[in-house]
């Protein structure tokens, strides 16, 4: 299956799993649109549509795994882009929902999502043993609960009252980025039942690809990096967000990136030696996600 047509049948799922639109209020439905049929690169939603299929998943129960990460991403950006939030004006080349459709629907749709979204990975995981399916909801509670997306957006929002150090930079990315990032590896590798030393290698790959993705991204808010990126830049500085190369300036975020990529180099490695052939799908993302961290990665996935 080519890339694009990968990309064109997540996005054709993205739209079927909706929450029940054609019942919605006419504002709500089209919030909830808006984010479907701009879904953007389909980063998370590719790695789990490519890892479930490797791992035995059905393609339909694939594609509702897949869809279900990528709407929790989308939720969190309606929320992250709200004025009390970030304040952003734009999102993937468009105004950004609340700006269209006011602050009380764009919180609704994300609702609307998040709630979606757990129904699609009960169903995904429906066929599968109770231990898996005990383990799918414990990623899914440290991945965006208080100890994950939400914790981090906390310290995101006192960054500002704080101390600004690169430690809680990184801490705040590991939570916001890193926690999404996680839970499309984690969850689809589940259904390969890893060894220990295959779920310690996956944990420290996950820990330095959250990393790598928000350094990159870190780069594409300033001004000189923004070019193309089709969100509002700038928003870390204006508004003393976190940010690691504000913090530690481009050389030693640069440097910072160099290390990391070495080290999920030799977690990759690790778990390419426990696991064999089986874990290659995530080597288009380690190529990706190790590219100049000058601007957001584009992954790419050629096995579904």
């Amino acid at each position: 299956m080519t890339e694009a047509q990968i990309h064109h049948r997540l996005h054709r799922a993205l739209l079927r799993h909706l929450p029940d639109a054609a019942r919605a209020e006419p504002a709500l439905r089209s919030a909830l649109r808006q984010g479907a049929e701009h879904p953007g690169k389909l980063i998370r939603g590719r790695l789990v549509l490519a890892a479930a299929c490797r791992h035995g998943l059905a393609p339909a129960r694939s594609a509702m795994l897949a869809c279900a990460v990528e709407y929790f991403h989308t939720a969190s950006l309606l929320l992250d882009d709200l004025p009390c939030m970030d304040d952003a004006a734009v999102r993937r080349g468009r105004p950004c929902v609340h700006r269209r459709h006011g602050e009380a629907t764009a919180i609704l749709a994300a609702l609307a999502l998040i709630n979606r979204a757990y129904a699609l990975v009960g169903r995904a995981f429906a066929a599968r043993s109770s231990g898996e399916r005990r383990r799918a909801t414990d990623w899914l509670d440290r991945t965006l609960g208080v100890t994950g997306l939400v914790g981090g957006q906390a310290w995101d929002l006192a960054f500002a009252r704080t101390e600004r150090t690169a430690a809680l930079v990184s801490r705040v990315a590991a939570g916001k980025t890193g926690a999404l990032l996680t839970l499309a590896v984690q969850l689809p590798a589940l259904l390969a039942r890893p060894g220990r030393v295959e779920r310690r290698a996956l944990e420290a790959l996950c820990v330095y690809w959250g990393q790598l993705y928000q350094i990159a991204d870190d780069f594409s808010d300033l001004p000189s990096g923004a070019t193309g990126s089709g969100k509002t830049s700038d928003r870390d500085r204006r508004l003393a967000r976190p940010n690691l190369v504000l913090a530690l300036g481009a050389a030693r975020a640069q440097a910072r990136y160099q290390r990391l990529t070495q080290q999920a180099g030799r977690a990759l490695g690790e778990l390419r030696r426990a696991g064999g052939e089986r874990w290659n799908y995530l080597l288009p993302v380690q190529a990706a996600l190790t590219r100049p961290a000058a601007r957001e990665p584009e992954i790419e996935h050629h096995a579904a």
